[in-house]
């Protein structure tokens, strides 16, 4: 995708409705107003695509009528260019007529604007939609297609374009117009250009079905409600995890690419993480340690995967997984990923991070890997923290290293806990000055590692919910969690990270205990460090029925997790005496 300036812009969603008109009485007289027989044109398209199934859309053209070429010219440094109305050979689920693009060389385009425009025009505000939606039909499976939107007046227009390689036959493309709004206003689209390469001689391509849709659907839960209720939501490409009026992430290519603090800015106007993204991201170090390389070279492209595991009242876990294509774009091996994650996101506004990455021969022997997380917005000199604290363990059980940032103007800050602390080198502190990013990547060896996996913590709060003495017993709790005194129930052993000795698994954030003869009874105490919001996986058997008791009382907040065993989360921060039980029923018991 290439660029030009980065202004900022606005994401609004505005619902249209489309459908019958209803019988109007007028007096004694009634006015019936005929409907044409058979499905509508809007109706068509909606049957399609799945995209605009909820009424949110607006056809830019279509070439079903006449009047859609007035938006269309030609841009040629060929002879042999040409673009007309073609009748016959539409995309043939949705109609019969298209254009039709005739190109010789890479400077010729199909350019969609207003400068002709009478009857029909370019919508110019994009800021309801989250997707720009086409279909293309080429000869062949060797060329590529360079769309480029442009926003502002032509004298200092900014542009995004994206490239997008083409199969023979027809090709339905779909571009996710949060990643096109980061580079050009998509409150003054002005143009849309369409080229080509790879034609050497003449070659005619049929596009069909410009559409812009809003395509936002609920998955789980609310993404309406105040209430702090966790929900997830698909956003055109993307994904939108939240909790009603506490905050929300985006994830977007396999990484986290926005992120709200819903309690002061319920409008998502500032997001904390502009113009980078969240973390943990993987970078590649020299072997001082010192000098940050790029990943190129593991290939020019990634091939980016997220895919929801598991959506609850209780939590959201989500698996994103890269795949470094090779540098002659042909498609990523079918291999083990690159490099995995697996987020889960609590409505309390934690998040645990598993990261793992196979072996690659192409990674330095003497390398250190590094995984960065990054705040945006911040002036130097604001309210951050790069922190070491003592530990509230044992003794001999070291220090415990974390890092806090914190953006006054969208009153955000961000706690950055790394896992496995005894094997980091270093948690090192980054601040870019032109693009007011602050960085945190912990960073260690890998020499001597074949299958790597890490895991960190990091939440997301109000600057009154972080104090520095509040961050830091975060942090304490997160690398060196507190035990349970079970009466009934085994924490479960062996669990890979600094908890395994209380059953505290640091990749979800999770106590995870098997019962004793279907019931589980265990005390939390929380006088001498707090518990922050624990959650808890009972091992259930799929047991059909389980209840949960806190303090003697009914705890009516309880999932089943993908494999069936009960969770919960007890939402409060405890500080004294707790006691939690589980009971399971069995038919016939």
């Amino acid at each position: 995708m290439s660029t030009r300036n980065t202004p900022r812009c606005l994401g609004i969603v505005v619902l249209a409705l489309a459908g019958a008109f209803p019988l109007l009485a007028l007096g004694c007289r009634q006015l019936t107003l005929k409907r044409q027989a058979g499905p509508t044109r809007l109706d068509t398209l909606m049957a399609v695509y799945p995209d605009l199934r909820a009424g949110r859309f607006v056809v830019i053209a279509d070439f079903e009528d006449p009047r859609h070429m007035e938006i269309v010219r030609l841009e040629s440094s060929s002879l042999k260019a040409a673009c007309t109305l073609d009748p016959r050979r539409g995309s043939p689920q949705t109609g019969r007529q298209c254009l039709e693009f005739t190109t010789a060389a890479r400077n010729d385009a199909v350019v969609i604007d207003n400068s002709a425009a009478e009857n029909w025009h370019l919508k110019r505000d994009w800021r309801d939609y989250d997707l720009l939606m086409m279909q293309v039909a080429a000869p062949r499976g060797d060329l590529v297609a360079d769309i480029t939107i442009s926003s502002g007046a032509v004298d200092k227009a900014d542009w995004v374009c994206s490239s997008v390689r083409l199969a023979k036959g027809w090709n339905a493309i779909r571009l996710d117009l949060a990643d096109v709004g980061a580079h050009v206003a998509l409150d003054d689209v002005r143009q849309i250009r369409f080229a080509v390469r790879g034609a050497v001689k003449p070659v005619t391509l049929q596009l069909d079905d410009l559409i812009l849709t809003a395509g936002r659907d609920d998955l789980f839960g609310d993404s309406t409600n105040r209430a702090g209720e966790l929900y997830v939501q698909k956003a055109g490409r993307r994904w939108n995890v939240g909790a009603g009026g506490r905050f929300e992430l985006t994830f977007a290519n396999g990484q986290i690419v926005r992120a709200f603090n819903l309690a002061n800015d319920p409008y998502r106007v500032r997001n904390v993480v502009s113009g980078t993204v969240l973390g943990p991201s993987p970078v590649v170090h020299g072997h001082d340690g010192r000098e940050t390389t790029d990943l190129t070279s593991f290939g020019d492209r990634v091939v980016a995967r997220t895919r929801i595991l598991e959506m609850s009242a209780v939590r959201a876990v989500l698996e994103s997984q890269w795949w470094f294509a090779p540098h002659d774009d042909t498609p990523a091996p079918q291999q083990p990923p690159f490099i995995s994650w697996k987020y889960t996101v609590y409505p309390t506004g934690q998040v645990f991070v598993e990261v793992g990455s196979g072996e690659d021969p192409r990674m330095p022997a003497d390398g250190v890997v590094g995984f960065a997380v990054t705040l945006a917005g911040i002036v130097e000199g604001e309210v951050y923290a790069h922190a070491v604290a003592g530990s509230q363990g044992a003794a001999d059980s070291g220090p415990v290293r974390y890092a806090v940032a914190a953006n006054a103007q969208a009153d955000a800050a961000l706690l950055f806990v790394p896992g496995a602390q005894r094997q980091l080198t270093e948690l090192a502190r980054e601040y870019d000055v032109n693009a007011r990013r602050l960085s945190f990547s912990a960073r260690r060896e890998i020499s001597a590692e074949k299958q790597r996996s890490w895991h960190c913590h990091v939440f997301l709060a109000s600057l009154s919910e972080l104090s520095p003495d509040e961050a830091r017993l975060r942090a304490v709790a997160y690398a060196r969690p507190g035990a349970l005194e079970p009466d009934l129930g085994t924490p479960v052993q062996g669990i890979e990270g600094s908890g395994a000795a209380t059953g505290f698994d640091p990749a979800t954030g999770c106590y995870t205990i098997l019962p004793d003869d279907d019931r589980v009874r265990f005390r939390i105490d929380g006088r001498r460090e707090p518990y922050f919001s624990p959650a808890f996986t009972i091992v259930s058997d799929a047991a059909p029925q389980a209840w949960v008791y806190v303090n003697h009382l009914v705890f009516d907040d309880v999932s089943r997790d993908a494999d069936g065993n009960v969770i919960f989360q007890l939402p409060e921060i405890i500080r004294g005496r707790t006691t939690v039980e589980v009971l399971f029923g069995r038919p016939g018991a």
